[in-house]
């Protein structure tokens, strides 16, 4: 999933080394191992069904552009401690924008490929009123809790998932033990996702906020 093209484009358009793609890659290498596993298993019989929200989906917009900012401030000299400042966000050329966005799209088609991974809806439809509750129990018992958190938590309780994956560790230990006691969700790291995805020979359920499993 590394072949998307969208580190390569970043590195060749901004000069970036080598070194600088291999750090990344190296960062998120369970995670991508991760969706490689699952794209894998949709030739055969797989393990799990797995499932992703729209709302992580188009969170992916986000942090590509987050990450585009910083690597232009980079290479324009401005010290790190006036990156936060919003008055110098920088602009994101069109073409660019454009050419990232076809590039995940046709990523996200081959997730979708065959049911490899089933894009969800965040919207309550006729458990509206359940998925209110479970919203609001994760915003009122959970003091750090971010709104996009507990509306992927809340889908991943309702499509009931043994699995939610994350690399947020704040989350994690913000909600772990109280989501396992009340129902029954593990929130786990990639890593360990690829480890317990590669030994399972029964069918489970994951729900991961990059790459939901169910």
């Amino acid at each position: 999933m590394h072949n998307s093209g969208v580190l390569t484009l970043f590195c060749d358009r901004y000069g970036l080394s080598e070194e600088f793609r291999e750090v990344y890659l190296t960062r998120y290498s369970p995670s991508i191992s991760l969706i490689d596993e699952i794209v894998s298993q949709r030739h055969g019989n797989p393990a799990c069904a797995y499932y992703i929200s729209y709302l992580a989906l188009n969170e992916l917009f986000s942090a590509i552009r987050d990450e585009l900012r910083t690597i232009i401030l980079f290479k324009n000299g401005l010290p790190i401690s006036r990156w936060r400042d919003g008055r110098n966000f920088p602009d994101i050329p069109e073409e660019c924008m454009e050419v990232i966005y076809a590039r995940i799209q046709g990523t996200f088609d081959l997730l979708f490929e065959n049911e490899a991974i089933i894009p969800l809806s965040d919207e309550p439809e006729e458990n509206g009123d359940n998925f209110s509750e479970i919203f609001a129990w994760l915003i009122f018992s959970n003091k750090g809790i971010e709104t996009q958190d507990a509306i992927l938590l809340t889908t991943a309780i309702l499509v009931r998932a043994e699995y939610f994956v994350t690399k947020d560790d704040k989350l994690r230990r913000e909600v772990r033990d109280t989501l396992k006691q009340r129902y029954n969700v593990e929130l786990i790291q990639p890593g360990y996702a690829l480890s317990k995805l590669k030994s399972m020979r029964k069918r489970g359920s994951f729900y991961t906020k990059h790459l939901p499993c169910r």
